[in-house]
């Protein structure tokens, strides 16, 4: 592995051929998958502790111990399930050795960037609400300045039960879209069987 002129690492056949392995759009449905399931897990547990915030002169604040975790895990979980379709569409984003044109967080962004994915101009709220807790309260305790700074938001029934619906069309789609198979570079192929238990 040397540089190249570009500034960018450049890897050998057998390196790009792993990396195509390990970043084709299957496993970026299972990583989905897998964070979707302890989304559930965790929703699923709330209530069992609850953090209140006091402070003088204000109301007091409740929310569920698990939110923060569960809103994490779920934005996650949507992260991948995106990328996976826009793998599947682009191989060209893994070529190489490396990620291209998917490495933002940013779950409107990476919808709108697919011709696959399932109503995202309807459902654009759900994208923005997760880029929002993800680039402040969910994921670190302050904004990257005095004005970033946000309470913990509180993940709502009414996101909860749409996120469901949209992870569940959207793994339906993209299981059927692997289960005709995946061009991917250097000649990878992938063709995936799936099976409900």
């Amino acid at each position: 592995m040397g540089g190249s002129s570009s500034g960018k690492k450049s890897f050998t056949h057998d390196q790009k051929l792993a990396f195509v392995d390990a970043a084709n759009p299957h496993q970026w449905y299972y990583t989905a998958e897998n964070l979707h399931m302890q989304a559930l897990s965790l929703w699923q547990n709330r209530g069992q502790s609850l953090i209140t915030m006091t402070k003088i002169g204000h109301a007091p604040v409740t929310w569920d111990e698990t939110n923060r975790a569960t809103f994490l895990l779920a934005a996650f979980a949507m992260e991948n399930m995106l990328k996976a379709f826009l793998v599947y569409e682009n191989p060209s984003f893994i070529a190489d050795g490396y990620l291209k044109e998917i490495t933002t967080h940013d779950l409107w962004k990476l919808a709108n960037r697919s011709s696959l994915v399932p109503h995202k101009v309807r459902d654009r709220w759900v994208f923005e609400a997760f880029c929002g807790g993800n680039e402040s309260w969910a994921r670190y305790p302050c904004g990257r300045d005095a004005d970033g700074i946000q309470p913990e938001g509180h993940f709502t029934e009414k996101l909860w039960k749409k996120y469901c619906a949209m992870m569940q069309t959207y793994k339906e789609k993209i299981q059927r879209l692997l289960a005709k198979g995946w061009n991917g570079p250097y000649g990878h192929y992938g063709k995936w069987t799936f099976t409900d238990f």
